[in-house]
């Protein structure tokens, strides 16, 4: 009977130590199981991350490129109309198509960020678009003025004929007076006579082709002043925009070289 105790004992024990040796082993099992599934589930998340990583920033090295290419397109076009002599249209045309490319891209890199390259992208863009809108307003005004220097014409030519109408009549009333002199005559003799009525028709005509000379040339010089003037106010705003370009173009040079992890040009 101790024997049979003894045994049964045993073999408890026995069963015992099976059972917690199965379940420290499917622990430890579990254990493993879930350092693995955490070590793969962050080896994954780093590699998406690191891809992510590569996306963005070839995202924003071709979103920068293409805003620096309409950039230089911009001043390449200003460039081009600064060498010519007459407001130009066209090229006003063209310099507001890159500067909408290059809104259109500064949009682009506002979802792309970083900040500090949005913010220098803008300020190019408000710059460059400003000077499309001033560029818009001088050829405007330029047109319009000589539309109407064209539309209120000096007559040169009725001037010149009423000037030596005028010319010839007075020489022809001193013969007359001389010759009336001469002969010992007394002027009053002349009233009366058909040149007298010629030389006051001329001098009539050639006082109303001249006031209307003057008038005209009076108000082409007032349009012509007027539009000089404005012409100055915007050239002083295209250089301030010019000047604050360049501060804005180094800022946004100096913020892309950071956000790609480009090291600085030595000094």
């Amino acid at each position: 009977m101790k024997e049979l105790v003894i045994a049964l004992v045993a073999a408890v024990f026995g069963l015992a130590g099976t059972v917690m040796g199965a379940v420290i082993a499917a622990r430890s099992t579990r254990i493993g199981a879930e350092k693995n599934a955490e070590s793969v589930r962050r080896q994954v998340q780093d590699q998406g991350a690191v891809e992510h990583g590569h996306w963005l920033r070839q995202q924003r090295l071709s979103t920068y490129e293409g805003f620096l290419e309409a950039w230089d397109d911009c001043l390449r076009i200003t460039q081009a109309s600064g060498d010519g002599h007459e407001p130009d249209s066209t090229g006003l045309d063209d310099l507001r198509g890159a500067a909408g490319r290059m809104a259109e891209r500064a949009r682009r890199i506002a979802l792309l960020g970083p900040e500090e390259v949005t913010h220098a992208a803008e300020e190019l863009t408000a710059t460059m678009q400003e000077d499309v809108e001033v560029s818009t307003r001088f050829i405007e005004a330029a047109q319009a003025a000589t539309a109407a220097v064209d539309g209120r014409p000096v007559a040169l030519d009725a001037m010149t004929e009423a000037t030596e109408e005028y010319r010839q009549r007075t020489g022809q009333l001193a013969e007359l007076i001389q010759a009336a002199r001469d002969q010992g005559r007394d002027l009053r003799d002349l009233d009366g006579h058909p040149l007298l009525r010629e030389v006051m028709l001329s001098m009539e005509q050639y006082g109303q082709a001249s006031a209307e000379a003057q008038g005209a040339l009076l108000e082409n010089f007032e349009r012509l002043s007027a539009t000089m003037d404005e012409a100055s106010t915007m050239v002083d705003v295209l250089k301030r925009n010019k000047e604050a370009r360049e501060l804005s173009r180094e800022r946004f040079t100096s913020a892309v070289r950071k956000a790609l992890g480009t090291p600085p040009l030595p000094e």
